[in-house]
């Protein structure tokens, strides 16, 4: 069985087939320009983890400003077109004297000129030049590339003769690689609040085309008769079953075991909000403030409460909606209840929180705040929601902007419950925090000491936090609540409260080995298997909300 290249015949032919190989071992060099162009147009301002497709597959086309900049983003969404068009060519080039089944090589090139297509939407469909929102056509055009590039690969692969059978095996496996690197990148890409998570998939998957091309392209060439005799050995490999049932079942069941095994533990728990969104109890909305539709997902429960209360939960840093509503638990907290859940989207990285300086959390042209009033009005609309009983909670930079939204939206907003979070000026200070109260706002802040991203005792990490006990220090004299503190022990945490005025309450849960997690989070990446924060915190805030209607002064 052979592994030779085909012959050209002619010089011609033979330039040709030179050109296209040299063309071939040349894509991972430009896939890995591209990719780190990408990272170097890409504007995040804290973290390059949880919102991976701000950075990968980010509309390079727009990621430049004017003049040179626009040549120059204009030249980059070429640039893949021409690496896929090598990918086109050097496989027909290739098995062009080893294509027994011309109808699937025909089905394998349509399949790759779709993915070509769908690439070059990824790469140039204009979105907004700040990042703010993700374009559905790029998500379009990378589902298409995600699909067709492993069928157009595997239906290489299958199409050949007889002989070639190492690098169609080659082609079988990459096909295969390309599949699960697609579902672990997208499995990872929702878990951690990607609005289009299927971008995160599309360089890793495209680096493997161009790493098989290259490997397509040596294998054009011919391997030196030395080095060939030394490894055939190593390289008998069964011939590729044909076309037919058996390879079909073969195909099919390794897609199969691959989505099972990638998918289970995601889809047992993020199940429930994907079923309470395709049976409409969370319906996904959008509302437009500024320049911008700020988009949110609300869940509403089959039986509602006679003074039906709203809570806000705010995710954290490069989350979203979809990512606090499958991790906190508040859905089941919404039909015990009988009240409506709201789980908004921050843009880029989150949310302008206190404390946030021009190189961390700022979003020039977003009013989260203005964002935050407009949902309370328009589901106290919709919803006939009690005016007293309006809440907010949040993790991490949500709790962060939890802190701000009791702060500007006091006369509104009955009590707030920030998990994780600090409430500083740039410098660190509480005290310094401009928070000015038009009716007592009750609070009940969860911190562990062992959180090392917002140290419960204060410190620079990212930017400057304050202690823990400055903050609730801030908000008892806020709420002009009295000293003496009511204590209480809960396993490994401790529950200091205050009675303020107008019957608000300032308490603070300080958990003992706690880390930067939500407590008893059903789903990653809040999830920890800490004992400490083993506790359901969605209980806990919403018995804590359900106590504490809105306070009067």
């Amino acid at each position: 069985m052979s592994d030779q290249p085909p012959m050209q015949p002619t010089a011609r032919g033979s330039r040709f087939t030179l050109a296209a190989a040299l063309l071939a071992m040349a894509a991972p060099l430009v896939w890995v320009g591209i990719v780190a162009l990408e990272i170097t147009q890409a504007q995040l301002s804290h973290s390059l983890v949880s919102r991976p497709e701000r950075l990968f597959g980010a509309g390079l086309g727009a990621a430049f400003g004017a003049g040179l900049g626009k040549g120059l983003g204009a030249g980059l969404v070429v640039l893949p077109v021409c690496v896929w068009l090598a990918l086109l060519i050097v496989p027909l080039r290739a098995f062009a004297a080893h294509q027994e089944h011309r109808r699937i090589a025909w089905a394998a090139l349509l399949a790759a000129v779709v993915a070509l297509l769908g690439r070059a939407i990824v790469a140039g469909a204009p979105t907004d030049s700040d990042l703010y929102q993700v374009s559905e056509l790029r998500g379009l055009g990378a589902d298409a590339f995600l699909v067709c590039l492993p069928l157009a690969v595997v239906l290489f692969a299958v199409a050949g003769g007889t002989r070639a059978t190492t690098v169609r095996w080659l082609s079988a496996a990459t096909a295969i690689a390309m599949v699960w690197v697609a579902l672990w990148a997208t499995q990872w890409s929702v878990q951690s609040g990607a609005l289009q998570p299927q971008l995160w998939a599309v360089e890793p998957v495209e680096g493997l085309g161009a790493f098989w091309v290259a490997a397509v392209g040596i294998w054009l060439l011919g391997w030196p008769a030395a080095v060939r005799s030394r490894v055939r050995p190593f390289l008998r490999l069964p011939a590729m079953p044909s076309p037919g049932r058996k390879a079909a079942v073969a195909f099919a069941l390794v897609g199969v075991l691959g989505v099972v095994a990638v998918s289970a533990d995601y889809v047992t728990a993020v199940g429930p909000t994907i079923a309470a969104q395709l049976t409409g109890r969370t319906r996904v909305e959008t509302i437009r403030v500024g320049d911008y539709d700020r988009a949110y997902r609300v869940y509403r429960p089959a039986e509602v409460a006679a003074d039906l209360g709203l809570v806000i939960v705010l995710h954290g840093v490069f989350g979203s909606g979809f990512q606090a509503e499958s991790s906190t638990g508040f859905d089941a907290q919404a039909d015990r209840l009988g009240w409506v859940v709201a789980y908004p989207d921050g843009v880029l990285d989150g949310w302008d929180a206190l404390g946030d300086t021009p190189y961390w959390g700022r979003h020039p042209g977003v009013d989260d705040v203005a964002f935050i009033g407009s949902l309370i009005d328009r589901l106290s609309a919709s919803d006939r929601l009690d005016s007293d009983r309006v809440y907010v909670t949040g993790f991490s930079r949500g709790a962060m902007m939890t802190y701000r939204l009791g702060c500007e939206l006091s006369g509104r907003v009955a009590a707030i419950a920030p998990v994780s979070g600090n409430m500083a000026t740039a410098d660190g200070a509480a005290a310094g925090v401009p928070c000015q109260l038009n009716a007592p706002v009750s609070v009940l802040a969860i911190h562990g000491t062992a959180d090392g991203s917002i140290p419960i005792a204060g410190g620079h990490v990212d930017i400057a936090y304050s202690p823990m006990t400055d903050v609730i220090a801030r908000w008892r004299e806020l709420d002009s609540c009295t000293a003496a503190a009511t204590i209480a022990a809960d396993g490994s945490s401790t529950t200091t409260s205050w009675a303020c005025g107008g019957g608000a309450t300032v308490a603070a849960r300080v958990v003992s080995g706690g880390v930067h997690a939500w407590p008893g989070a059903v789903a990653p990446p809040y999830w920890t298997s800490v004992e400490a924060d083993s506790f359901d915190a969605a209980r806990l805030i919403a018995d804590f909300f359900a106590a504490h209607p809105r306070a009067r002064a």
